[in-house]
């Protein structure tokens, strides 16, 4: 009787514990992005405009539209051999992008196209200074990957190749996106546990409008 009370004891923690760790550990596994369609290059930067400061739809992106928007800003193309924009000496990103979703707060892997969760807390509010950015289903955030002289004089160029991909790709996709530099930048480094060493650039608020 003993024994079966352990057992069943046994179970119940590690079904617990392996629940808990699965909560935590939510990753999402993007599905591949979006590369034909849409609207022509030329008519995404004839159309191409900031978001107004108006609140966004609670129409949250799809799987699919994440993964273009995520892939335009930051991802592989020729097949693996390189990225959607430009990094000085051909290096490896020294930009991180991370994402901010109701659902909890990621680091963007271009390499596994997946979002590896940071917090299952919703913190997208807590994020934006302005109520219309908070309001966004989705907040892009820049961060550089350390420091040193490359990142410093390096990090704001990407970062504004990386966000014109991001307001192409959403107008394409008929979302609105918007450049901004005004967030709460301390609750942004405790939210994402970016290091000291690393500094935040800027956000993006997407979704409908």
């Amino acid at each position: 009787m003993k024994n079966i009370f352990l057992s069943a004891m046994f179970f119940l923690l590690f079904g617990i514990s392996a629940g808990i760790a699965e909560a935590v550990t939510s990753d999402i596994m993007l599905t591949s992005p979006e590369k034909d369609g849409g609207i022509s290059l030329f008519k995404a930067i004839e159309e191409r405009s900031s978001a107004t400061q108006k609140a966004f739809k609670e129409k949250e992106p799809s799987l699919k539209e994440l993964s273009t928007l995520l892939w335009a800003a930051t991802g592989r193309n020729r097949d693996g051999k390189g990225w959607t924009v430009p990094f000085a000496m051909s290096s490896d990103p020294y930009v991180s992008l991370y994402v901010l979703l109701k659902s909890g707060s990621y680091l963007y892997d271009p390499e596994k196209n997946m979002l590896k969760m940071l917090s299952d807390k919703n913190s997208l509010s807590r994020a934006a200074r302005q109520e219309y950015a908070g309001s966004a289903p989705c907040i892009f955030v820049f961060a550089t990957k350390g420091s040193g002289p490359r990142v410093e004089n390096w990090a704001e160029v990407a970062v504004g190749a990386m966000s014109q991909n991001v307001y192409l790709a959403a107008e394409a996709l008929g979302m609105k996106t918007r450049f901004v530099q005004s967030f709460n930048r301390e609750t942004l480094i405790n939210i994402l546990n970016i290091g000291p060493l690393s500094r935040v650039i800027a956000i993006m608020p997407v979704g409908f409008q």
